[in-house]
This record gives C-alpha cells, structure tokens and sequence, in this order.
C-alpha cells in the first residue's frame, strides 16, 4: 500500500512528511502500536512520546505515523518550521487515539484486499490478448467503467456502464476524445494536476455530476495515453486510486506491445491507419487530430505509398517512418499494407487554377530529409492525386497502390507523381480488366505495326505533330528532319491510315493511344 494511499483511508484533517517522494513508497501497515521491531518498508503507528523515547528510524527501519488530536502544532511540536525526520509522518485529526489506533489498524486487512485485488488486474493482464479484452476485464475488477485512449486521443477501449453525460456521450460518438471536452480539463487543471503528481487524480469535473478518475498511461517514463475510471456502481476510495494506477501501469505495457500508443511516440498514427484501413470514418476525429498535429483545415494533401527491399517488415517501415517525422514537418505516417504511408500537407491552393502538382513536388523536392532517407535506404514513394477531402484517403491510397504496380521507374528516382505516369496506370489497369483493346484506336495501332514492319516512323511523326500543334518546324526538328520530309509523312499518314492530323478527334486519338501502348510497354 502506498503511503499516499495509508494516509488517504484514515481520518485525518492534515499530515506532514520529510520529502513528498515517500508518498510514493509501498508500505506494510504493521499492527504494532508504538514499541516493535522496526523494518524497512513497514510502517507503525505512535505518538510524540513513543518518537521522544525511540527516536526517529533510521533510513532502513521503516516509518513512524506519528499522530495527536488536534491541529499540526500537537502533532509536529511548536517549532513548525524545523527540519523533518525523514522516517517520520506526522499527521494530526478529531479522534482521540484510542480511536484512530482502530481506524489505523483497520488498514492491515485493507491492504490485504488490496493485494488481493493487485492481483486480480494482474491476472487480467496476463490472460488478455488486446486492449479492449483488458479493459473489460478491468473494469470488473475496479468495479466501474473505464475509458482507455491514447497520445493522439484515440478511444482504445471503453468497458462497463458509462455515465450519460454529455462529455462521455460526445466522446463515445466520435470515437476520440473531444478537443471540447479536452479543453475543459485542461481549464479544470485535471490533466495538469496527474501529470504533476504523477498518479492519477480524483476530481468532480465541471458542468458533470459524475466523479471520475483521470490517470496518465506511463511506459519507460513515456506518456502513452489516459486511464480513466467513472464513479457509478462503486465509491472510489485511495485503495481505488491505487488499483487504477496499477491498471494503468499494465495498460501502458500493453499498448506499447501492440504498438497502439500513436505518432507521438514514433508508433505512426493510429487514426490515419484506422481511416486507411477502413475501421474509422469521422472525418470529425480526423480533423481534431490534424489540427493535434497543427495541420489546417483547408490545406491540399498527397499521399506516398513508400515501398522498400521486399523482405522489409512493418518494424522496418516503423523505424523509417519515425525518420520522416523527426525531419518532414506537416506529416502524418502509418504502416499499412506492408509499406509506410505518409499524409504530406502541401499548403492551400495558390490560385484559382490547380497549381497542386506543382506545389507537391516542390514541397516534396525541398524535403531532404524524405529524399535522403529514400536513397540512403533504397525506397521509393508513389504519390497518390492531390486531395483536399480527407475522407478521400483510401481512395488516394488505393491511388498510390495502383502507380507503385504499373510503373517501372529508372534507377534514380526516388519520388514517382501519378500526374506524370496517368497513362501507364490507365494501361496497367485497363489490361487487369482484360480492356486494353477498347483504349486503343485501331488506326493508331496499325500506324504502329506498319512502322514495325517497315522500319517507317508514321507513328513518332504523328506524335510529334499533336506535341507542336502549328508548328511544323519545331516537329521536323524534333525528328530530325526536314520540313518537307515532314510534310510527306504526314499527307502519307492520312493516305494509309485514314488520320487527319488536322482534325481535332483524331490527333486526340493519336495523342490518347500513342500514350496508352507507352504505358503497356512500360509496365513490369
């Protein structure tokens, strides 16, 4: 039993100890009054007389509660101010002695109950396989409904009866906790006050009737999320607040396990990949963590599917992925569908055109972090279209999925744009659909074979003109040949395969085709 929790459970109006740090020692209550045999992390009970007459324990013999009826002076002696002995708690109260001995010895058979209820969280620990399964089992223990959330306030689990307060009910709904209800205990001082004391706190939180218990998820020191335990079948007591420390303590090892603690803790976003994978679609939630994030509303986003060595595994692209966050501001990342997938912000639109494209690669282009950590580990991305609807992530994603497997990039390159690889993942697609013949204009795909055959270049001039509309003389110098070289072709083009390359349609099918069959010889 903690000595925070001993001094709690009896009725005292006050107490005064050498170091705070001792209000969070284990202690065994000993049944011994005043005289005893003094052990280290065993504390008895006496009175001034008992300290006057042994004097304080030394800093292996345990404590002294050293009580007297009244206010501090009868309990501490005149002189207030002087220095404590740190193996003495002083703590004073309305009882006479007689009675508080019974009261502090009723202590002893609570503190078995409270090890007996130690072990139980324990053995729900041990016998539960995720977070939610721990949380029920939890919450029958401490006897009240607990919600487990974490870094990014994300709901991990909720278990028992909530209250129907509007707080719990608008944080059930959304799936998170709200920045609303965040902000009011923040103003209440609740979060502030757990995370100074380091254990979790009791409070009445305004506007609601409901007593709650808020406690921080530690691990390795690490803040991991928020334990927290509503008042409703069971009054909560310090032995109480013990037990949910305790809980907490084990949720926080079984989040680390599960990796569930988010992006703050270099373990990806837990929202994000929820969104990609389909198990969550608050676009509510979403914004409430962007903006966690400082990432704005209306900002334009793309999305990378980064793909490593093929025998890379979900710690590689973690690791990685803790990389890119150190050193890539307004980025969020997940691993998901054995890659690393980053949400990049590339800011909001410059004007009324689409400048989108153009502002993701420079965006991406300045980011060395990203570029170097590509290289440096054999990586590629392959960008998704632009998108301003953050609920059309798994769209973007799929996106991204589709260009990774239709396009084969050069050896250099590092970042592939879906903009500049539009037609190849047309191809790549319209072939799995087994439809690539209905994309194709079948003049187009004569002209091709013809030169195949022939050793002719009809097709590369025909190109050519759609890529130099009315300008006859960059085409022939971009074929190398002359302008009445030119000409020939092209009247040629229109003798054999019934091409006009000056009507509109049919340049655009020259243009549309001559890209597709680019596509379908690219692919790997």
């Amino acid at each position: 039993m903690k000595l925070r929790t001993v001094l709690s459970e009896l009725p005292i109006r006050g107490f005064d100890v050498a170091d705070d740090a001792q209000l969070g020692w284990d202690m065994v209550v000993s049944p011994e009054w005043g005289a005893g045999e003094r052990a280290e992390g065993v504390i008895r009970l006496g009175s001034r007389a008992d300290l006057a007459q042994e004097g304080a324990p030394g800093h292996d013999e345990g404590l002294l509660l050293v009580y007297a009826q009244g206010g501090e002076g009868d309990a501490v002696g005149e002189d207030a101010a002087a220095a404590r002995e740190p193996g003495v708690v002083y703590c004073w109260g309305d009882l006479a002695p007689i009675e508080f001995r019974g009261a502090f010895l009723g202590l002893v058979q609570r503190s078995g109950e409270l090890g007996a209820r130690r072990n139980q969280l324990f053995d729900c620990f041990l016998e539960s396989y995720d977070i939610r399964q721990f949380a029920q089992r939890a919450a029958a223990v401490l006897e009240n409904p607990v919600i487990i959330s974490n870094t990014e306030h994300k709901i991990l689990a909720t278990a028992g009866t909530l209250p129907t307060s509007e707080d719990v009910r608008s944080v059930l709904e959304a799936g998170y906790i709200t920045p609303e209800v965040e902000r009011r205990l923040r103003d209440d001082g609740v979060i502030s006050s757990v995370r100074s004391a380091r254990h979790s706190v009791l409070s009445e939180r305004a506007g609601e009737k409901d007593r709650a218990v808020t406690s921080i998820i530690y691990h390795h020191r690490l803040e991991m999320g928020r334990f927290d335990v509503f008042e409703v079948t069971h009054a909560m007591t310090g032995l109480d607040l013990e037990l949910i420390d305790f809980a907490s303590d084990l949720a926080g090892i079984m989040i680390e396990r599960l990796g569930a603690a988010g992006g703050r803790l270099g373990k990806g976003s837990s929202i994000l990949k929820d969104v990609l994978e389909g198990t969550f679609v608050s676009e509510d939630a979403l914004q409430a963590h962007l903006d966690l994030l400082g990432l704005a509303a209306d900002d334009t986003y793309v999305l990378l599917n980064v793909c490593g060595p093929a025998d890379a595994n979900e710690e590689y692209y973690a690791r990685a992925g803790a990389i890119v966050q150190r050193s890539m501001p307004g980025v969020v990342w997940c691993v998901t569908g054995g890659a690393l997938v980053l949400l990049v912000a590339v800011g909001p639109a410059g004007d009324v055109g689409f400048d989108a494209y153009e502002r993701c690669e420079r965006r991406i282009s300045r980011d060395r972090g990203l570029t170097q950590m590509l290289a440096n580990n054999d990586m590629r991305a392959y960008s998704s279209e632009p998108f301003g609807d953050l609920l059309g992530m798994r769209r973007a994603l799929r996106e991204s999925r589709e260009l990774c497997a239709a396009v084969r990039p050069h050896a250099g390159t590092r970042v592939v744009y879906l903009w500049r690889h539009r037609f190849e993942v047309i191809a790549h697609n319209a072939e799995l659909a087994g439809a690539q013949d209905m994309l194709l204009d079948k003049r187009v795909v004569a002209m091709d074979a013809y030169d195949r055959v022939h050793g002719t270049a009809y097709l590369q001039t025909a190109v050519a003109s759609v890529r130099f509309p009315g300008s006859p003389a960059d085409a022939a110098e971009a074929l190398s040949v002359h302008r009445n070289t030119y000409f020939y072709r092209v009247n040629k083009i229109d003798e054999l395969f019934h091409l006009d390359l000056k009507d509109g349609d049919d340049r655009l099918a020259v243009s549309f085709a001559a890209a597709i069959m680019e596509g379908l010889s690219d692919m790997p």
